[in-house]
């Protein structure tokens, strides 16, 4: 019988079926030869910063919550989280839709008590019906309050108007700020909101001035003394009333009386 031919286990195949035999080995408990380096220590991982809460862009809330389209709010000038720039957007989009109801819960007492006032006289329903925009601002005011400024564009005229408003809860609550007269002609450049509070500044700095400054003339009791006058008496100083022209101070001498007996 003829052996099988072997010429397929060449030096290479050989080899290489060794290699593998061995490496066999080594994995099913062959002591592996000690390693000559010590491994390389890990890189520590590099801190990241915790990521920042996503702002909902102004254009999607006004979508979601359904705002009147006359209620402008630009992004650059909007709120810096989600939940102040929906309590901005809702609390002005009563106002173009006239709603009392949902802008009375975001009132303080007394302007809660205004807006009564106003809905009673009929002015509120007048007022709302000729809103043409609203135009809003929102910035942090001088000790850091929270502000949002708002030009009412009414039947063709401007009407501006500043609020606090900070969150009590999960409510959020706005109150008015002083208005002095004729602010649709003082603010001007890119801050309004720290305009209309220099402006304040230089308002009540005006009111605590007197309105007007008198001189009270001074009078030198000591010299008037000296010639004979009194202050206060109604007479020119160095005379007397009934003063014949006398030297001042004195009384004229009486006149003489004729000796008693006849005459």
């Amino acid at each position: 019988m003829t052996s099988r031919s072997r010429s397929w286990m060449t030096p290479t195949a050989i080899g290489t079926a060794c290699a593998t035999l061995l490496l066999l080995v080594a994995g099913c408990g062959g002591e592996a030869e000690p390693q000559t380096r010590a491994p390389r220590a890990a890189a520590p991982p590099t801190p990241t910063a915790p990521p920042k809460p996503a702002v909902t862009p102004v254009a999607d809330l006004m979508a979601r919550l359904s705002i009147d389209e006359r209620v402008n709010l630009p992004e650059g000038k909007a709120p810096p989280t989600t939940e102040d720039r929906v309590a901005v957007l809702e609390f002005f989009d009563a106002f173009a839709r006239g709603d009392a109801d949902a802008l009375r819960t975001m009132l303080p007492l007394t302007d809660e008590l205004e807006l009564d006032a106003l809905i009673e006289s009929g002015a509120w329903e007048k007022t709302i019906d000729g809103i043409d925009g609203i135009a809003i601002e929102t910035g942090p005011g001088p000790y850091d309050e929270k502000c949002a400024l708002a030009i009412f564009e009414v039947d063709g005229d401007f009407q501006p108007q500043l609020w606090y408003y900070h969150a009590e809860g999960e409510a959020y609550q706005f109150d008015a700020a002083p208005t002095p007269p004729d602010m649709i002609n003082k603010l001007y450049g890119d801050d309004w909101i720290a305009l209309w509070h220099e402006i304040l500044e230089e308002e009540m700095a005006l009111a605590d001035k007197p309105d007007e400054e008198f001189d009270v003339p001074t009078v030198d009791l000591d010299s008037s003394e000296d010639r004979g006058g009194t202050f206060g008496s109604g007479t020119s100083p160095g005379t007397t009333p009934n003063s014949p022209g006398g030297p001042p101070g004195r009384r004229p001498p009486p006149p003489r009386r004729r000796p008693p007996g006849p005459g």
